[in-house]
This record gives structure tokens, C-alpha cells and sequence, in this order.
């Protein structure tokens, strides 16, 4: 269960949560095979509150999770680990200061200043073993940046350099975006900044993803780690589709 682990032996497929808070979504997850839940608090529409159930579920489960924070701020990153998440992604980091702030808010002592408290993140158990729960939460707690923009990949370096960041993951879309180029992240221009993300991943001994399609992590297969190609909305609506041509047929 420990998504930390899987990416030591190999890559980890996730699907990315955006609209779907059934817990059947975690029991379908687990028996697809899947390695994670990935949810989004950025662009998704889940409330926290049926996040933590599902992520209680997922744990107890043998699936973890990780959650995009909807923004660097402490109460989000805090609340996303607290509620028993195995991974916390904040986006747009653009600086070894936004790094340096992650990790101060999602390890504890003496790596990061993570303010403690049991609940989910501590499975409902007893209060008390301070630091046998800190130590061991810090060891599968893996804090991801999302470099998307053309500033962060320019920082990459700095950012990965960061004791305490676990991994960086690009959101291709926004990347495209910020460097003019909106429409085709294959693009040269956007591989190639791509590369360098990864290039610097490598550098400093950090797992590497993409949430994008499989063309694009398909370009990266050799360097990718973390695999988020799949998303709930795009699930349903494909199968919906699906349907309709089966009744047309």
C-alpha cells in the first residue's frame, strides 16, 4: 500500500478523481489493479469531506491516495495529509521557496514543521507514539511538486533540490499554455522543456510523472514513474459513447 515503495520496483497507474465520489469508485479501483487515487482538490468537485471517506475506505482497502491541493497553503496541504491521504501534490510550484514551503507543511520534524495530529493520517488509533508516527509517516508520505509552467521548468533544479520533495509531476496542458503553444503538447518546444523536468528528476534522485495523455507518456516511458492518463469524467463519457454506438449497431 505504500506508493512509495511501488515506484522504487516499478511505474504506478493512477486515475485521476475529478467528479466521482462513490466509494464503489475505490472497490472498482482496487479490483482494476490500479495503484492509486489520484484526487484532484484543484479542478475536481469533491469536498473534502467525502475525500477523507473515500481515502479512509482506500486505505483500509490496500489502495492509497494522492491529493492535488488546490493551492500552496498550509491548511490545505495539512488537512489533504491529516484525512489520511498517502501523498499531497501542490500546483504551479515555481521556486525552491514554494518547494521549501511544501515540505515544511506536509513532514514532520526534523525534516519538515508539520504540525501533528491523529485522526485518519494515524488510521483512528490511540493518541500518544508521537514519534514512532511522525517517523513512520514521514518515511510514506510522498510530497510531489507539479512544475506547469515555463518558470517552474526553468527552476527545476532548484526545486528538485529540495530535501524532503518526493517527486515532480508536469501538467502538460498548462505548461503548453504559459509558453504559448496551447494546442499540441507534442509540440518540440514543449518535449523538450519536458525532457529537462525529467532530466533534473533524475539529477536528484526523484520519482518523475505526468498526468497527460498515454502518447505523451508514452514519449517519456523510460523516465516516468508516476502515470495518471486516465480521468473518471473522460471514463464515463467514453463509455457513454461507447453505448450509443452499441445501440446504433
Amino acid at each position: 500500500m505504500d506508493i512509495k515503495e511501488t515506484i522504487k520496483d516499478r511505474k504506478a497507474c493512477g486515475i485521476l478523481v475529478k467528479a466521482v465520489g462513490h466509494p464503489s469508485l475505490v472497490l472498482m479501483a482496487k479490483n482494476a489493479g490500479m495503484d492509486f487515487l489520484f484526487y484532484d482538490c484543484e479542478h475536481g468537485t469533491l469536498s473534502y469531506e467525502q475525500i477523507h471517506d473515500l481515502m479512509v475506505l482506500g486505505n483500509a482497502s490496500g489502495i492509497p491516495s494522492v491529493v492535488r491541493a488546490p493551492q500552496l497553503a498550509r491548511k490545505d496541504v495539512s488537512k489533504i495529509l491529516d484525512y489520511g491521504a498517502s501523498g499531497v501534490m501542490v500546483p504551479m510550484i515555481e521556486s525552491k521557496e514554494d518547494a521549501e514551503k511544501l515540505v515544511s507543511w506536509s513532514k514532520y520534524p526534523p525534516i519538515g514543521k508539520r504540525s501533528y495530529s491523529g485522526g485518519a493520517n494515524t488510521h483512528y488509533g490511540p493518541s500518544g507514539n508521537h514519534e514512532a508516527n511522525m517517523k513512520e509517516i514521514n518515511a510514506r508520505t510522498l510530497t510531489i511538486v507539479q512544475i506547469e509552467t515555463l518558470e517552474g521548468a526553468e527552476h527545476a533544479d532548484e526545486i528538485l533540490s529540495v530535501e524532503g520533495v518526493d517527486a515532480a509531476v508536469v501538467g502538460p496542458c498548462d505548461l503548453g499554455i504559459s509558453m504559448g503553444i496551447p494546442d499540441n503538447v507534442m509540440d518540440d518546444r514543449e518535449l523538450d522543456v519536458i525532457g529537462r523536468i525529467a532530466d533534473a528528476c533524475r539529477r536528484h534522485g526523484k520519482a518523475f510523472g505526468i498526468i497527460g495523455s498515454m502518447e505523451l507518456i508514452r514519449h517519456f516511458w523510460s523516465d516516468v514513474d508516476l502515470v495518471v492518463s486516465a480521468i473518471d469524467t473522460n471514463i464515463l463519457r467514453d463509455g457513454m459513447k461507447h453505448a450509443v454506438s452499441a445501440c446504433g449497431e
